[in-house]
């Protein structure tokens, strides 16, 4: 097997979804190099396999982005599974993967993988002046108040939403300084069609070393705590479907299939699914 492989991670076509790299045996990497690799791939996140600490995990992740290392690793776990179950590291089915003391759960085979979360509802409002100064939009960008209001909200870490118009989402360019000047790592920005069931968007997250994420998992499980919080998922008991185009107006769109199930009593659950591609030509020996 290649040393790194390349991927493209809920990709929808050729060309399509994020790109990540995934060293599946790293066990004789220093930390050094595991950084110089990371800028080495050419990927906003390369992920390095090692074995796992915790005896019930199949195996431990480090992440790493050009710039650091990354505390999380739920944003690549889907293509590293699915990267790994192709090569036949571990089996296709129910797995667990380790990042620092945090266990995530996925179902993957050699082309697909849907990461599960489930945890409180936990989302607030949040002033929009410095999100859409941060994506370089005027006020007038906001969609209209059924489109929901700017907010927080995450299983873990919180991602920040911004309602706008269709047409901002090609407009917007990052603004880094300013968001992260104002304390926010990231923006999501959509617009929610309620027919579709679908979330156009894009997002930006300078706060994790991403100037632009074409495909992020982690928001895409907090978008449904977020739709539920304005009232654009029903909130009755059930599994609510919906979908999510990340990477609108770019040159790398995704697609990503999510569910919300919500319960009379306990803690709602998600999932984020999606096909995970390899990119052969672009796999390179460390």
């Amino acid at each position: 097997m290649s040393d790194i492989e390349i991927v493209s991670m809920f990709a929808d076509g050729p060309g399509s979804g994020g790109l990540l790299g995934v060293a599946p045996e790293a066990s004789d990497l220093t930390d050094d190099r595991m950084q110089a690799l990371a800028r080495e791939t050419g990927t906003l996140e390369t992920v390095f396999v090692l074995p796992p600490t915790d005896p019930s995990a199949d195996y431990r992740v480090r992440v790493f982005t050009p710039q650091a290392e990354s505390p999380f690793g739920g944003h690549p776990s889907l293509g590293t599974a699915v990267t790994l179950a192709r090569l036949g590291v571990i089996p296709s089915g129910p797995v667990v993967q380790q990042c620092g003391e945090r266990l995530l759960s996925l179902t993957v085979d050699e082309h697909h993988g849907t990461i599960a979360a489930r945890g409180p509802l936990e989302t607030s409002d949040v002033d929009p002046a410095p999100l859409l100064a941060g994506a370089g939009l005027a006020r007038s960008a906001l969609a209209d108040g059924g489109s929901g209001s700017a907010g927080r909200a995450g299983f873990g870490p919180h991602f920040h939403f911004l309602p706008v118009h269709p047409e901002a989402l090609g407009e917007a360019a990052p603004h880094p300084d300013v968001l992260l000047g104002a304390g926010f790592k990231d923006v999501f920005l959509l617009h929610w069609d309620p027919e579709q069931l679908r979330a156009d968007a894009r997002m930006f997250a300078p706060g994790y070393g991403i100037p632009e994420d074409p495909a992020c998992s982690s928001a895409a499980l907090a978008l449904g705590l977020w739709l539920l919080h304005n009232g654009l998922l029903p909130a009755e008991p059930a599994t609510h479907r919906f979908q999510v185009r990340q990477g609108v107006g770019t040159d790398r769109q995704a697609l990503l299939t999510c569910t919300l199930t919500t319960y009379d009593d306990g803690d709602p659950t998600a999932t984020v699914s999606g096909e995970v591609v390899p990119e052969p030509d672009a796999a390179f020996s460390r």
